[in-house]
């Protein structure tokens, strides 16, 4: 969805908005379901703030075995637009958390779905596990310990660190 800056009907507008994402360019694929509210409002000619709410429901597999993992993501966000070019800044500038809050647009228009799929990426957590003692896949034969154990372990022969279970002994 599109939100024009410049329709002047009224300086604070609400939008409800629902959406479907799926990413398969991150390091799983990943679906969403998002509920997400915006709140615009206009402070001057061309200075707006925007903030908003995103419920999700985020499906994608298990970091571990790979087993669909869904969970629920609820995320406030903030942004404030300027209509204005971007300031350039000196390669050596450290940029604040505010900084990081500022749109810069040369166009009046925001674009509800970039700011949504944002704000989803940067609220998931680094890792996704069906549970916190999951076992993982079998790096050699793949199965999937949390089913089954595997016999590789005990017969590895051949491993380089075999040698050291005789030390043991």
């Amino acid at each position: 969805m599109k939100i024009l800056l410049t329709d002047n009907r009224n300086k604070n507008r609400s939008f409800d908005i629902e959406e479907v994402f799926q990413f398969s360019d991150v390091d799983a694929e990943l679906d969403a379901k998002v509920v997400a509210n915006f709140l615009l409002s206009q402070q001057t000619e061309d200075l707006y703030f925007l903030t908003g709410n995103l419920k999700a429901t985020v499906a994608t597999g298990c970091d571990r075995c790979g087993k669909k993992v869904e969970f629920d993501v609820d995320q406030n966000f903030r942004y404030q637009i300027r209509l204005e070019d971007e300031p350039q800044m000196v390669s050596e500038y450290n940029c604040t958390e505010d900084d990081s809050e500022v749109l810069y647009l040369s166009d009046p228009v925001v674009e509800t779905s970039e700011i949504l799929s944002e704000q989803l990426l940067l609220s998931l957590p680094a890792h996704h596990f069906c549970d916190e003692a999951c076992k993982g896949l079998c790096d050699r034969c793949g199965v999937n310990l949390n089913e089954k154990q595997c016999k590789c372990r005990e017969t590895n022969e051949n491993s380089p660190f075999a040698v050291l279970k005789q030390l043991q002994k």
